[in-house]
């Protein structure tokens, strides 16, 4: 594990330039009327997705209406008949509960991101592994509820690896997402947090705080999947959103902010 301050804003500027390629392979929906879909969107990704939210509305007619929530709750709200088109989700379980309970086509079922695991610190140390935790300057630990975060069972898995869950078990907090795990560090009302390496970067503001880079084999694969909902009457034009997410433009893009794609192989770490 790495000290290292991670994901560079200026990386995003790659993912503006438009693929012809891509462009002349959406032409036939430019002319379908103009339509608003519904996202549900797992708040680890809620940035990412915004930003190809943005990039979507400026190459089409369409818009974006984004939810943002823990994968868990999200997932809850379809099953009730929330009115969305889309689920963006942080596991892979969810997706496939949806199509086995007939919310969803398993046809659209689609891994669209890996996420990955990066441990805040409020207070630098040459420390460089997870030992770091058992200081006893460190008195809170946020991680996502295990319960409802897929980011918060990594984050369990990784500290159970190295026997330490039980030995921090009175330090650990449990915020709802992932999210909120980050708004916590950033306010500073805890000394460490596991975040989304998407999060990462703007929790560098503060000089004294820095981030340990987590191995990616230490905890099962933070695979992120889509799916079309089922009761959706905007079928087509969310299909050329999930084209857009899943094509070289968008893929570039979530990369950039963090993510490994669902082509990494073993998962190890992009440059």
């Amino acid at each position: 594990m790495n000290i290292t301050k991670t994901v560079s804003s200026a990386k995003l500027a790659k993912a503006k330039i438009l693929p012809l390629v891509w462009l002349i392979g959406l032409l036939p929906f430019f002319s379908l009327q103009a339509e608003t879909i519904r996202v549900a969107v797992a708040s680890n990704f809620l940035k990412a997705a915004q930003h190809l939210s943005k990039m979507f509305e400026a190459q089409s007619e369409h818009s974006i209406q984004i939810s943002s929530g823990s994968s868990g709750k999200l997932y809850l709200q379809i099953t009730q008949g929330a009115p969305f088109d889309l689920f963006l989700s942080a596991d892979t379980q969810k997706p496939q509960q949806l199509v086995k309970n007939g919310f969803a086509a398993s046809s659209t079922r689609k891994t669209y991101a890996i996420g990955k695991l990066t441990l805040w610190l409020k207070a630098c140390t040459n420390a460089s592994d997870l030992s770091i935790l058992l200081s006893p300057e460190i008195k809170k630990i946020a991680i996502a509820n295990p319960k409802l975060a897929p980011y918060g069972m990594a984050s369990r898995q990784l500290l159970e690896k190295y026997q330490l869950w039980q030995k921090l078990e009175n330090k650990l907090i449990f915020p709802e997402n992932i999210s909120q795990v980050a708004q916590m560090s950033k306010i500073g009302v805890v000394d460490a947090a596991f975040i989304a390496t998407s999060n990462a970067e703007t929790l560098l503001s503060n000089e004294h705080s820095c981030l340990i880079t987590l191995m990616t084999t230490d905890y099962q694969p933070i695979e992120q999947q889509l799916v079309i909902v089922d009761n959706s009457n905007k079928k087509e034009i969310t299909k050329f959103f999930v084209k857009f997410i899943t094509s070289v433009q968008g893929q570039t893009l979530i990369k950039n902010m963090g993510y490994l794609l669902p082509d990494s192989g073993k998962m190890s770490q992009i440059e």
